[in-house]
């Protein structure tokens, strides 16, 4: 049975995360597993997020629908699959301990690159890299279950901000998350309070998009670039001490 700890943190944290990642377009995996680990092994926590969030990525997708770049994504895809695949694989090989590591060894390289990169200008890679890019996402996503910087990384390198970046991503864990709860589904992971507690945390996250989608017109976008950048340094040091 799970405690009562647990599901007031699960829930504050869900929404808390639903509501940043609506804004920003990453978040959402970092937040949860950081508030989530402090109760659960990695290794439980990181399948529970999966069916979690997948209310949350749907309805943003719907709601950013208009700002789905197809081509792009059907390029990305190809790659995404295959990449969950060997992610998910890689996954059960690992330690919890090694878990950890990976998750902060990877959220203060995206935070250093994020500083080193500033606001230079951005070139446009070759659409023909993209399969590449979205097999590496699969990976981290399938491994780690953290994917959201890299995928922020890859499509503000091809022009995509605002609502387009929030759409992007949000069809990127749709997708991805989908496959990874028919995955985790299969090998018996879902039973009695695991479950409830996803469905839980998913109908959170609902509100979360909600509150998102009305607080974005509102504030800077400048202002979350160094509050998700410290919210990376602050989960990326928590994974690799704890």
């Amino acid at each position: 049975m799970l405690d009562f700890p647990l599901w007031l943190a699960a829930l504050g944290g869900a929404l808390l995360a639903s509501t940043v990642t609506t804004i920003t377009s990453i978040g959402a995996g970092m937040i949860m597993y950081g508030v989530l680990s402090l109760f659960l092994d990695l290794k439980v926590v990181i399948p529970l997020v999966a069916p979690a969030q997948l209310l949350a990525v749907g309805l943003r997708c719907w709601l950013f629908r208009r700002h789905l770049h197809w081509r792009l994504a059907a390029l990305f895809f190809i790659g995404v699959v295959p990449g969950i695949y060997a992610g998910t694989m890689l996954f059960d090989v690992l330690a919890e301990t090694a878990l950890r590591r990976m998750i902060g060894v990877s959220l203060l390289a995206f935070a250093a690159y994020e500083c080193w990169r500033g606001n230079e200008g951005r070139t446009m890679p070759h659409a023909g890299l993209l399969p590449l890019g979205g097999v590496v996402a699969g990976v981290l996503l399938g491994s780690i279950g953290i994917a959201g910087p890299l995928l922020a990384v890859i499509f503000l390198r091809y022009g995509l901000l605002k609502e387009d970046l929030v759409a992007m991503v949000a069809l990127f864990f749709l997708l991805g998350n989908t496959q990874r709860t028919v995955l985790y589904w299969h090998q018996g992971f879902f039973v009695g309070d695991r479950l409830a507690l996803a469905v839980a945390m998913g109908l959170a996250m609902l509100v979360g998009v909600y509150a998102g989608r009305l607080v974005l017109p509102h504030i800077s976008r400048a202002f979350f670039r160094p509050l998700v950048l410290g919210m990376l340094v602050l989960f990326g040091f928590q994974f690799l001490i704890w």
